[in-house]
């Protein structure tokens, strides 16, 4: 008989050491967690290029292991099509096409919003990284390779 009050006296002692660990358990997985925040998106201006008046902003928006580059543009001739590309280099020194981005193609209006989706992590190197947009559709004539449009991706 002595067994059953010593074990009873003994529960009695972890009864409420059982009740903080219980409040603790629900407590921890009744917590609020906040949301993921927003991928940061990061501004640009979108330049006319040769003699163009093509100009906007751009705005690239980060992601893992890809980013987002959405263009919009005014000053296209209404109804145009042109090849856009992110470029190694800065619109000051222009280098070689890095990745291609969707068309852009001017409404009636000649303004213009494209968005395109990178496959890959938004790492700017430190000789940067620029958006253009080209005067025509392809390279297959030589006047619609120019830019008409540039803008320098900040490296943030």
């Amino acid at each position: 008989m002595t067994q059953p009050i010593t074990s009873l006296r003994g529960a009695r002692q972890l009864l409420p050491l059982i009740g903080i660990l219980v409040i603790a358990a629900c407590d921890a997985g009744g917590t609020a967690t906040a949301s993921p925040s927003p991928s940061p998106q990061i501004g640009f201006d979108m330049v006319p290029q040769n003699g163009s008046h093509v100009a906007g902003a751009g705005q690239v928006e980060k992601g893992t292991g890809s980013f987002i580059v959405t263009i919009r543009l005014t000053g296209l001739p209404p109804g145009s099509s042109h090849v856009s590309h992110v470029h190694a280099g800065t619109c000051a020194a222009p280098g070689g096409i890095a990745f291609a981005l969707q068309e852009v193609i001017a409404d009636s209006s000649g303004a213009a919003t494209t968005t395109s989706t990178v496959l890959t992590t938004y790492s700017v190197p430190t000789s940067g990284w620029y958006v253009n947009v080209h005067h025509g559709p392809d390279f297959t004539e030589s006047e619609s390779a120019p830019s008409a449009s540039c803008g320098d991706l900040p490296a943030t």
